[in-house]
């Protein structure tokens, strides 16, 4: 029976094929966001299952009690793994110290990476497997250091990496002594470079560690794991545990062991625990969402198959007629829906491929195993089933003689409501994304043109890394390249902000501030709204004075001649206003501080002379490596800073798109439905003397009332992102006008009723004697 189920599904899926490539679209767009989040649940179950005999691997847990509060940490003092290493039922420990992101100086420049300190057992422990090099090197070799496969491919290229040489910045030089393959699965101790255990211990002789391995307090930044060599030794590992409590001067630790495969999905309560995954909430979140467009896969596979339901009711009669259960037609149309859910899997994986590129740093990478293809089918057989599920009934339901006779006085759906509701709130979402790209789009558009006519092409920038600067900036000046050097965290806009606290006349208020360079404001010839900039014996060591722009004397409620005079508190020190700034030139309305603060420059603003860049990019890096030699320069020209866009336009971009592109299938079945159950009525108007224009009007004027009430909810929401874009950016150029707003609201209706009109127009090639011939 399946079997000819399959045969009549393919038969009539072939015989319409718009109606079926519709259909499949539709689905394939709503299941690939499904398949990204449910190939990220599967990510999640499978974490750190790569590990042989998994069930024998346990964490150390640090249970921290300080003034009556409990804490759990995901870390360990490394002191603690001397002592488990004595015990009987432990076959092996492991220490692993985390160490954070750290520079590897290459000639394109700094490649952080993930430094983490071990020893050769942790390849005895974890399912971690070394392409080359010999663990013991670990212990052997103080500066021997493990790439992975991944890290290496991103430092050498192709090129080889064994044996290679290289400078970790604050570290040392290291040479390339092994290969870690690349795990197969997620984990929540993600490997990039691995040193030797012994040589942080040098390293924190040498002041470049902060922490001590030798201090029992010191183990937020250190991990220990443990094989035992029976999954049945956890319980009396934990008595055992119980041994080592610990008494600090303010606190005091307690250990306990945890299952490596109870780490995910992430407890929130293990605190420093960064990569264990999602935790249960978010587990939670993205099944509903799975099952929300689920659900928005369903409703447009309805809509459409209503609007074929004329056309499919006589074969349902003429099957009753011939001995047809209900059952049995139920059971065909659900294999239709199934087959049409199955065809979209095939596309979904190219559409996941498109979506990827509008995800910021996805990362999404199919492994065609059994689990992954065995939910990946479940989860299209489930959507067929949820899809199909209402036209079968509903078409199943068809009496033969009702059917056989006057096909056009039935009924489909008397909730019709239900579906003017969805196609409301899927356009409304839809307007609302669309009016965001717009509001966006302009922005970005008019940034760039301010950028372009204010910020010059022939300034560098210089990130000084947190060293002392003005032997540099002497050097620097001196180039014949160069035409002026300006130490600032601001230059038309912040490069680096801080925040501070600030008090005028019982008003505290948190507000920005750069430290800037008195000599800027002349250089570039900025003109003070009111007062005077910094004077030239401004003391280094003591802050007297203080800069604000047009904003942040607005927030202090305060007229520029007003402000100017005044004294703050800033910081629990007093200071002086001297002077009202523009707000900044490239369109930024933030309130603003200006602060001489020689010790928190961190950038060099360099001017440089037409046509000299490449010179003095040269120059400039070889200065820097006389004075630093141990860091990169990192350099880079001060307009291709500016022009760095976000990917805002491109997410918000696709998302509307897909969006539009669901809810105009959707509506295009609706209307494609309403045509159908309408045909006698518009034949009598026809015969009545109605226009083919007046025909359309009738059918399309009921969807035009509801892009009209799409509208009322979906541009207050579009104008509410587009504040809270602007809250975000801090500027006056994200414009909330109406003609932003109309553009958004009219891109959507627009190809909404295009969709309608593709059905509506129909209308007017009515016959009436074709439709009104059986009355």
């Amino acid at each position: 029976m399946i079997k000819n189920y399959l045969k009549i599904a393919i038969r009539i899926l072939w015989k319409n094929k718009l109606f079926s490539l519709v259909n499949i679209l539709s689905l394939s767009l709503s299941m690939a966001v499904g398949v990204i989040l449910f190939t990220g649940l599967k990510a999640t179950y499978d974490t750190d299952h790569f590990h042989p005999k998994l069930n024998q691997i346990v964490r150390i847990l640090t249970q921290e009690t300080k003034e009556g509060e409990q804490t759990k940490w995901a870390t360990a003092p490394l002191l603690l793994a001397t002592q488990l290493e004595s015990v009987s039922f432990v076959k092996k420990t492991v220490k692993v110290r985390l160490a954070g992101k750290h520079n590897l100086q290459t000639d394109g420049g700094d490649v952080p990476i993930d430094i983490k300190f071990s020893e050769p057992s942790f390849f005895d422990v974890f399912g971690f497997k070394l392409l080359s090099g010999n663990a013991q090197s670990l212990t052997d070799n103080p500066t021997s250091l493990f790439l992975t496969e991944k890290t290496a491919e991103k430092i050498f290229g192709d090129a080889k990496a064994l044996g290679k040489t290289v400078q970790l910045e604050k570290l040392g030089a290291y040479t390339v002594g092994g290969i870690i393959q690349d795990p197969p699965l997620e984990t929540h101790l993600p490997i990039e470079a691995m040193l030797s255990i012994n040589a942080a211990e040098v390293l924190e002789k040498k002041g470049a560690l902060s922490t001590s391995s030798q201090n029992w307090g010191d183990f937020k930044s250190s991990a220990i794991y443990a094989r035992l060599k029976s999954e049945d030794d956890l319980k009396q590992l934990h008595t055992t545990l119980q041994n080592y409590t610990r008494k600090l001067d303010k606190s005091s630790l307690q250990f306990l062991a945890q299952p490596i495969e109870a780490i995910t999905p992430r407890n929130n309560d293990i605190k420093n625990d960064h990569d264990a995954g999602t935790d249960w909430t978010g587990i939670k979140a993205q099944l509903f969402l799975i099952l929300a467009l689920t659900l928005l896969s369903a409703f447009n596979y309805i809509s459409l198959s209503l609007a074929r339901a004329f056309s499919r009711a006589k074969e349902v009669g003429i099957r009753k007629t011939l001995g047809a259960t209900r059952r049995q037609i139920i059971g065909q149309f659900l294999m239709e829906s199934i087959l049409v859910s199955l065809l979209a899997l095939l596309f979904t994986v190219p559409c996941v491929e498109i979506l990827a590129h509008y995800i910021p740093e996805m990362d999404m990478a199919f492994s065609y195993d059994t689990a992954l293809m065995l939910g990946l089918l479940t989860y299209a057989v489930i959507t067929g089933l949820v899809a199909g599920a209402f036209p079968s009934w509903l078409l199943s339901a068809f009496q033969p003689i009702q059917v056989l006779r006057k096909m056009k006085n039935i009924k489909l759906f008397r909730g019709i409501a239900i579906y003017k509701a969805l196609i409301v709130v899927q356009f409304s979402v839809t307007i609302m994304l669309m009016i965001v790209v717009v509001i966006l789009a302009d922005y970005e558009i008019k940034n760039h043109a301010i950028i372009n006519s204010t910020v010059s092409p022939n300034v560098l920038t210089l990130d000084l890394r947190g060293e002392k600067y003005e032997n540099l900036q002497n050097e620097i000046s001196q180039l014949s390249q160069v035409e002026t050097t300006l130490a600032t965290n601001w230059y038309y806009k912040p490069m680096l902000k801080g925040k501070s606290s600030v008090t005028l006349k019982d008003k505290t208020l948190e507000m920005n501030y750069v430290s800037i360079d008195p000599k800027i404001i002349e250089t570039e010839g900025i003109s003070l709204k009111s007062g005077q900039n910094f004077p030239k014996d401004i003391p280094q060591n003591r802050e007297q004075y203080v800069l604000v722009n047009e904003a942040a004397a607005k927030l202090l409620q305060f007229k520029s001649e007003t402000l100017v005079g005044q004294t703050l508190s800033l910081d629990s020190a007093y200071v002086q206003v001297i002077g009202i700034m523009p707000n900044e030139i490239i369109g930024e309305t933030t309130p603003l501080l200006y602060r001489y603060l020689p010790n928190e420059i961190a950038t060099l603003t360099i001017k440089i002379n037409p046509n000299t860049e490449l010179e003095a990019t040269k120059a400039i890096q070889t200065l820097w490596k006389n004075h630093f030699p141990e860091k990169t320069a990192n350099l880079q020209n001060l307009k291709d800073e500016y022009f760095r866009i976000g990917d805002r336009i491109g997410f918000f971009g696709g998302l509307a798109l897909i969006v539009m592109i669901i809810a105009g299938l959707g509506i295009l079945g609706i209307a494609s439905y309403s045509v159908e159950i309408r045909v006698k009525e518009l034949g009598m108007r026809k015969v009545l003397g109605a226009s083919n224009k007046e025909l359309v009007w009738a059918v399309t004027r009921n969807f035009g009332i509801l892009m009209l009430i799409a509208g009322l909810i979906g541009v207050p929401a579009g104008l509410f992102g587009g504040d809270l874009i602007r809250q975000d950016l801090g500027s006056r150029l994200v414009d909330l006008s109406f003609t932003n707003v109309s553009i958004g609201f009219g891109l959507v209706a627009i190809v909404g009723l295009l969709t309608v009109l593709s059905q509506t127009i129909r209308a007017a090639h009515i016959e009436p004697v074709t439709v009104l011939k059986v009355e």
